[in-house]
């Protein structure tokens, strides 16, 4: 009998690395076509004729309601399942995983699986499933309000058009399961929240989703108005979901990537040109510009002030127990009750390091 070859575990090892770098490959190669198409001179003149000092301002301000809005949405949720969860523990254990998540968004949602395994004392894979719950209604979300926009698609997004058929026959497969909840999946812990929630507990969980939503549909609709971007409510209302829902695919890296193809692709002929600029493709290059602006600068100013933020709460989230789910969590006996976690902040600064 031969032995296994050193290279057995290669290929995994292999999957496993190109899984991980397809998204920043997906990312890169589209920045580079929006960059390509872009002319860098008018980007410039976008950016520096762009209140700048107030887009600032008014993008912290908004950040912290956002957070706010998603801590009340994962506090709804966490109390449905008899976790209460104090408003401002949970708010800073929000705002210290933007640290992580700007590292690796799966750390920073693990982090939070960790605060609820250690700290609230919530099995292992019952607090992923709650995790999993909220990822899935925060994306579910995003697409259902984006189907309006994305049925307006046309041109090179026009493939965007099968996103609201995709959606429908989505909710109808997955309420059939929630209904018929198979013994195979129901009866998993990691799958059984979604079961307990039911259809209408998916439907509360939207509904407690939407102030969030709004929250970023004005946080956006006002920096597409600072940009030179002059869409309308009822135009960014429709556009903008959209805009959001492929910005969360795992095919952007921080809100960079399909999503700036995606956004010129819906808002740049609302960009506000000169009435003396006639020629098409200086008007092109012109809204190209606005648009481009816009997104980079609201990715950009978002990631630093989530750091900004993550740094100002992550010391007292680490005190109310935030740490990162090791490699080592006890998954086999998850239904039992942990201890606490014995030194949580180390375990956090090894992460973000």
């Amino acid at each position: 009998m031969s032995l296994p070859s050193e290279g057995t575990a290669a290929p995994p090892r292999r999957q496993s690395l190109v899984r991980r770098l397809l998204p920043y490959t997906v990312a890169l190669l589209a920045l580079g076509w929006v960059l390509r198409a872009t002319n860098l001179h008018e980007l410039k003149r976008a950016v520096t004729h762009a209140p700048i000092g107030w887009f600032v301002v008014v993008s912290a301000v908004m950040l912290v309601l956002n957070c706010a809005a998603d801590t009340f949405a994962m506090r709804s949720v966490f109390g449905w399942f008899g976790c209460r969860v104090p408003f401002v523990d949970l708010f800073i254990v929000r705002a210290s995983t933007y640290l992580l998540a700007v590292v690796n968004y799966h750390v920073g949602q693990a982090a939070i699986i960790g605060y609820l395994y250690r700290a609230r004392r919530v099995p292992f894979l019952r607090a992923t499933g709650w995790i999993l719950f909220i990822i899935g209604i925060n994306v579910g979300t995003l697409f259902l309000i984006g189907s309006a926009g994305a049925a307006q698609a046309d041109g090179e997004l026009a493939i965007l058009r099968l996103v609201p058929v995709i959606c429908a026959v989505g909710v109808v497969v997955y309420a059939a399961l929630l209904v018929w909840k198979p013994r195979f999946l129901a009866s998993r812990s990691l799958f059984a929240p979604l079961f307990e929630m039911g259809v209408v507990g998916h439907i509360k969980g939207v509904l407690v989703r939407l102030p969030h939503i709004g929250v970023l549909l004005v946080w956006h609709y006002v920096s597409l108005r600072m940009f030179g971007v002059e869409v309308g409510p009822g135009e960014a209302l429709l556009y903008l979901p959209a805009y959001f829902a492929v910005a969360s695919l795992p095919i952007n890296v921080n809100g960079l990537g399909v999503a700036q193809v995606v956004a010129i692709a819906f808002f740049s002929r609302y960009v506000a040109v000169p009435a003396d600029v006639v020629d098409p493709k200086q008007v092109h290059d012109l809204q190209v510009a606005g648009v481009t602006a816009y997104s980079l600068a609201t990715s950009g100013v978002s990631i630093l002030l989530q750091l900004c933020l993550g740094l100002l709460c992550v010391r007292r989230g680490t005190q109310l127990g935030l740490a990162p789910v090791s490699d080592t969590a006890p998954v086999a006996t998850a239904e039992s009750l942990p201890a606490p976690a014995p030194d949580a902040a180390e375990q956090v600064s090894a992460v973000s390091s």
